[in-house]
């Protein structure tokens, strides 16, 4: 590429859990980010389960900084069309198929892992997408899932130690949908990348985007317990753009420095 020519258009597809959601928050705050990127031509889609999680008219993010909410809202509003799925229909993998046509990669922020949610459809969901990328030629996959789930790299902590035992005591159907899901993108034989984020809460803040340690591989490295939704939406774009990280499941947050 010449000196000051423009970076090729990547054509990225963003599915997101449109209610109720940190994990779909993240996906938000990839609209909200690619939107305002030129050498991004998004393809936005909101999936939700409406039986059980009610309408998705108006989507909002749950973030309680004033300019971070402004951000989501702002690049949802720009949107020219949002179009919805719900994942729990027969047809939704063709509907998605039908969305994500010429795509170079896509981006899956799906489901939840908040134990009020009634409906768990992180798996299926999955199925639904490496179907639909399947049909249509697709082979970049970054995906958003939990620390907690498989080998999330992190030394033996409280707060690990805690989640560990919440996911599979308390909520055991989040942890077998959360380790369903990512089976099905392992095995899907896309080009992917599983990004198991710490907790994503309301509160934090971005710091940007190098604040970001990327654990993958066993080490003493710990890592706070919450992280920016915004931070792990920038990395996600990153990866789908210019993929860095193939066929292997990373762990990402802040690192805690040693006292």
């Amino acid at each position: 590429m010449h000196p000051g020519s423009m970076a090729p258009v990547r054509t990225i597809a963003v599915l997101f859990s449109s209610v109720g959601s940190g994990m779909g928050d993240v996906g938000k705050f990839c609209i909200a980010q690619g939107i305002a990127n030129p050498s991004v031509r998004l393809k936005p889609v909101a999936l939700s389960a409406p039986a059980t999680e009610g309408p998705d008219e108006t989507i909002t993010v749950d973030v309680k900084y004033q300019e971070g909410h402004d951000r989501a809202a702002a690049g949802l509003a720009a949107l020219p069309r949002l179009p919805r799925v719900d994942i729990t229909q027969d047809s939704a993998q063709a509907a998605i198929a039908a969305e994500i046509e010429g795509c170079d990669a896509v981006i899956a922020c799906l489901g939840s892992r908040q134990p009020s949610k009634k409906t768990r459809w992180l798996a299926s969901g999955a199925t639904k997408v490496v179907g639909a990328m399947k049909e249509k030629g697709v082979n970049r996959l970054v995906n958003l899932s939990s620390m907690g789930i498989g080998d999330d790299f992190l030394p033996s902590s409280g707060w690990k130690n805690f989640w560990w035992f919440f996911l599979r005591v308390v909520i055991p159907s989040a942890h077998k949908d959360l380790k369903m899901m990512e089976d099905t993108v392992a095995k899907s034989g896309f080009d992917y990348l599983q990004i198991r984020a710490m907790g994503l809460t309301p509160e934090c803040p971005p710091r940007g985007v190098d604040a970001l340690t990327i654990l993958d591989k066993k080490g003493d490295t710990n890592l706070d317990m919450m992280s920016s939704k915004e931070d792990l939406a920038t990395y996600m774009l990153q990866e789908a753009m210019r993929p860095t990280r193939s066929n292997i499941s990373v762990t990402a947050g802040y690192k805690l420095d040693k006292k």
